[in-house]
């Protein structure tokens, strides 16, 4: 008799919401229309990864995300575990009986041994019966927190790109650029500014961050 565990892993990343924000593909390779003369197009670079990862907002949305989810995730991981000790106690019933029977077989008539044998296996089969409703439950419930999870992850992640590229824009013109690239996809340029650092102090913080206690 053997019934397969719940895989623990899905838990360890739903827990840690710290960098739940991620850079996925940030195609910030602005190539901003603009109305400046053409004799002489200046041209700046940003580090969109950079800028990102050190957006005002960033901590302040893994914060609010971690604190959204994880009254979920708890939820989860107790019945996770409610099922793994329901998973442990019907082994130890079964090995129970059949420790029985093999304890008995000695004065039991063959008639009796497999009358045993098949309660045993059918205790076996009842038990593993409900334990993968169970499982198939959990799964269920485990891939809707995910998917809204990730959808709630997209949601905030387009928010602080369209914070990224608005700061872009108004830094660009307010400057003159005629473009604005992005560092990480530029293979060899003459010449270019990095507007990052300057970028990244035009974007004003709009959350919270949450006091650790």
């Amino acid at each position: 008799f053997s019934v397969e565990s719940i895989n623990n892993s899905l838990f360890k990343e739903i827990y840690k919401m710290k960098n739940v924000v991620k850079v996925t593909a940030l195609a910030l390779g602005i190539a901003l229309a603009s109305g400046y003369a053409a004799a002489e197009e200046k041209i700046a670079f940003i580090n969109a990864g950079y800028v990102f990862q050190n957006h005002p907002d960033r901590q302040a949305v893994a914060d609010k995300l971690d604190a959204e989810f994880k009254p979920v995730a708890d939820k989860l991981a107790a019945s996770k575990k409610e099922i793994d000790d329901k998973i442990v106690a019907a082994r130890k019933k079964v090995e129970a009986k059949a420790a029985a029977l093999e304890k008995d077989a000695a004065r039991l008539s063959k008639a009796d041994i497999q009358k045993r044998q098949d309660e045993i296996n059918k205790l076996a089969a009842s038990e593993d019966a409900s334990l993968q409703k169970l499982m198939q439950e959990q799964d269920k419930k485990v891939a809707e927190f995910q998917a809204q999870n990730e959808k709630r992850q997209a949601e905030e992640r387009g928010k602080l790109l369209d914070s990224i590229q608005t700061a872009t824009n108004n830094y660009a013109k307010a400057n003159g650029y005629s473009y604005v690239l992005d560092a990480n996809s530029v293979v060899f340029a003459v010449e270019g500014k990095d507007i990052s650092d300057a970028v990244l102090k035009t974007i004003p913080a709009t959350q919270k961050t949450e006091e650790k206690k």
